[in-house]
């Protein structure tokens, strides 16, 4: 029964330390001025639906089950990549401060699920700070160093960055620079390979060049035997139709 106990608590502890993570991303990226979009723990979500209402909904593709959240830009400033970088951060930062008080409340109340959770909270605020790949993406600390290096890595994560940010601000995807696109199509990651044809493929499809489209399709169809199957799964081609 101890057992049982134990493993319900660690669940119990992981949503709640992933909530407050992701709710670190959310209120960073509010307070930069970006719109609330997206909020996912395990299957539960929060989103901005087509009509700008705020609804809850139950996320069934399970690659983001792991937690995520978005903020976006609600228009084209220059400062928006900056403020993306404090957004990522927001979320390891918000880990390491709340993973600090349950530490500290555990010294005066000596009870294992506090000392779980503040054990858990600094734990992720560390790994998501190692400049690594982690499945899809590179980890928070990693993307932010790609960032502030100044470097091709920077310019690959500004080519996401303003591609993501054309498609919220146009609420479509037929104004997005095709020159970001071949950036990362061009880059030697798979990943990005596959982001960057996705990506054009969107172009394609609202500006209605379906002969284009239907070549970016195959060649998405080549690539996924090198990328991860969840990162497919985020970008399913199927829900973009001609």
């Amino acid at each position: 029964m101890n057992i049982v106990m134990y493993i319900f608590q660690a669940i119990l502890c992981y949503f709640c330390v992933i909530t407050i993570h992701e709710l670190g991303h959310t209120i960073v990226g509010i307070l930069s001025g970006f719109r609330f979009e997206l909020f996912v723990v395990g299957p539960f979500g929060v989103k901005r639906d087509e009509n700008g209402k705020i609804i809850p909904y139950i996320e069934k593709n399970k690659a983001m089950w792991g937690g995520c959240a978005a903020t976006v830009p609600i228009n084209d400033n220059k400062d928006n990549f900056n403020k993306f970088a404090n957004v990522l951060i927001g979320g390891p930062f918000a880990s390491l401060v709340f993973g600090i008080i349950m530490l500290c409340l555990y010294a005066y109340e000596s009870n294992f699920f506090i000392l779980l959770l503040g054990s858990m909270a600094i734990s992720i605020s560390v790994a998501t700070l190692i400049p690594m790949r982690a499945g899809c993406f590179y980890t928070d600390g990693g993307r932010w160093l790609r960032i502030k290096r100044k470097g091709y890595d920077s310019k690959v994560e500004m080519g996401i960055f303003n591609l993501t940010q054309s498609y919220y601000i146009n609420q479509n995807y037929s104004k997005l620079s095709l020159e970001h696109t071949e950036l990362l199509i061009n880059d030697k990651d798979y990943r990005n390979q596959y982001l960057g044809h996705y990506f054009a493929y969107c172009y394609f499809k609202d500006n209605q060049d379906k002969n284009n489209g239907d070549i970016k399709v195959k060649v998405m169809k080549d690539l996924e035997s090198n990328v991860p199957k969840n990162f497919v799964k985020l970008l399913p081609i199927e829900d973009v139709h001609m």
